[in-house]
């Protein structure tokens, strides 16, 4: 996803001179959360017919017997779930999500994993209705505020909406006050701050992020930041 952001990003570095000036980036007054309904992000809410609602049960008392608990089902599915998502398999993991949510809909897992399966196909509004809802019950959790803050950079490449920008440096300052040592996350803020045109900042960020992870470090991403500025610590030239 990173080296996502990076190609995404400068491929319209542009869009930021739109913006003039740093006085035009303004704090978003209203809840960044999209307003969507679960039934329009969770296909197993879909309707179904009388067919497929008895085979529908059929699959779920026939996992009953096969777990402890609906709630251990549910576990099982979101772990299959996330590692076919880290195959790529999109679709695979969207499936298997739906079935740890008919499992257990309590489950927290399901709706960060639905985010980040729409976030990975730039559904970018249903991603950020989804961790915004899995946040509720994990505000604390610094992976959660980076994978929020990853689809608020997504929909600014989308929609160069710089409040998209804004929302997405909150979450990563809290990210990194939760989780130190998260190079990711500092990694996504220096990302932030170039296109906030704090450059200064986002020099600071990305070698607070190459310090924790030598293996971040992204020569397109540095180019582009050399062009806008000097790396003030004489690193990079």
């Amino acid at each position: 996803m990173r080296s996502q952001l990076i190609a995404f990003g400068l491929m319209i570095a542009g869009t930021m001179a739109a913006c003039t000036s740093q006085n035009a980036i303004t704090e978003n007054t209203q809840s960044p959360r999209p307003e969507l309904r679960m039934a329009d992000v969770i296909p197993a809410k879909s309707t179904l017919t009388p067919s497929e609602k008895q085979q529908q049960k059929k699959q779920l008392d026939k996992d009953a017997k096969r777990f402890k608990n609906r709630e251990a089902a549910s576990a099982y599915y979101v772990y299959q779930a996330k590692r076919t998502f880290n195959e790529d398999k999109p679709d695979s993991a969207s499936y298997l999500f739906g079935r740890a949510w008919l499992m257990d809909s309590t489950n927290n897992d399901v709706y960060w994993g639905y985010g980040l399966v729409y976030g990975q196909q730039k559904a970018f509004d249903k991603a950020l209705f989804l961790l915004y809802h899995a946040l509720e019950k994990d505000q604390h959790n610094p992976r959660l505020l980076t994978d929020l803050a990853t689809s608020h950079l997504g929909r600014f490449y989308a929609e160069s909406n710089p409040e998209d920008l804004v929302q997405s440096r909150k979450l990563l300052e809290s990210a990194v006050r939760y989780s130190p040592d998260a190079a990711d996350a500092y990694y996504k803020l220096a990302i932030s701050h170039y296109y906030l045109q704090e450059y200064a900042e986002a020099w600071s960020y990305l070698h607070k992020s190459i310090s924790k992870d030598k293996e971040v470090a992204d020569a397109a991403f540095i180019a582009a930041l050399l062009e806008k500025q000097q790396d003030p610590a004489g690193k990079y030239r």
